[in-house]
């Protein structure tokens, strides 16, 4: 009996400590997070803090790991998110209601801020009926439609960048918008180059996070922003690094830094509701259906700079 007895005494403590384990695995699988970020951004201003923070191993310094893939063509990066091929992403926030309103799990964590020049076609003369060449879904679009207002607009739909460029130089199209610093680089080639104030106080720009990311992966997302505030301390007190990581990183001529017009750049923070409702209402009107999105399904506060 005092056998049997201490049998089952040792078939219990042996099953307490096999449960025990497995809770400990357990909690260690959870708290064990992928500090590898697929981060797809623009070849444009706002990509400066990202680039420097970058180069100056502030993701590192936070246990980040940053894959980052540049893009000329905002479609493709569209793309590369449907497919799964990126955690993160810039996107104009027009591109986002609509991958969202498709079907795309994920939240703005941040606006960036950008700036995007009018560029004229190398033989302008000043008229009333122009064609700008733009992309259709698209930040330029949306801010074409608030610049051009004295102007009788033909929209050219011309995804790539260098392309839109391309126009221009042949005078196929009269105007296009393009951001900094290739509109500088257009500049730099004799063409004019229109700065225009922006009437909001944000750039219709984001960077978002897929939700099974921000999930999954809650302190690498943390860290993720936390490099980008240190990267827009250091361009505050100090524009030319801006400048020169955008010249450096996207290989362009090193002459265009003083033509570059650098926006106001922010710390984390998040485009308010009556902002997003003014993006929606544009893109409906664009698209002819409604949207119909909640504030709190696309936007997390979680990151935003105290």
């Amino acid at each position: 009996m005092k056998n049997i007895k201490k049998s089952l005494l040792l078939v219990v403590m042996s099953l307490v400590m096999t449960i025990s384990l497995i809770g400990c695995t357990s909690n260690k699988v959870k708290v064990e997070e992928n500090n590898t970020i697929r981060l797809g951004v623009m070849s444009a201003a706002d990509s400066a803090p990202i680039l420097l923070a970058q180069e100056k191993g502030y993701f590192e310094a936070e246990g980040v790991n940053l894959e980052l893939e540049i893009f000329t063509n905002g479609a493709t990066k569209q793309s590369s998110i449907q497919a799964g091929e990126l955690d993160a992403a810039m996107l104009s926030m027009i591109q986002f209601l609509n991958n969202v309103k498709g079907g795309l799990q994920a939240k703005i964590t941040t606006t960036t801020d950008g700036m995007f020049p009018i560029v004229l076609s190398k033989d302008f003369e000043e008229k009333k009926d122009v064609k700008v060449g733009l992309m259709e879904v698209s930040v330029i679009n949306f801010l074409a439609d608030q610049y051009l207002t004295d102007y009788n607009v033909e929209k050219v739909f011309i995804n790539e960048m260098p392309l839109r460029m391309q126009a221009l130089m042949e005078n196929k199209i009269d105007m296009a918008v393009l951001p900094e610093p290739l509109a500088s680089n257009a500049e730099l080639k004799g063409l004019e180059k229109r700065v225009y104030g922006n009437p909001d106080d944000y750039t219709p720009n984001a960077i978002i996070f897929t939700d099974e990311f921000i999930k999954n992966n809650p302190n690498t997302v943390k860290g993720f922003h936390n490099a980008y505030n240190r990267a827009i301390e250091d361009i505050v007190n100090n524009p030319n690094e801006a400048k020169d990581i955008l010249i450096s990183k996207l290989e362009l001529n090193p002459q265009i830094k003083d033509l570059i017009v650098l926006p106001t750049y922010h710390k984390t923070r998040v485009p308010d509701e009556a902002y997003i409702k003014e993006i929606e209402d544009w893109t409906e009107k664009l698209q002819g259906s409604e949207l119909n999105l909640d504030y709190n399904d696309i936007v997390t506060k979680d990151y935003v700079s105290k």
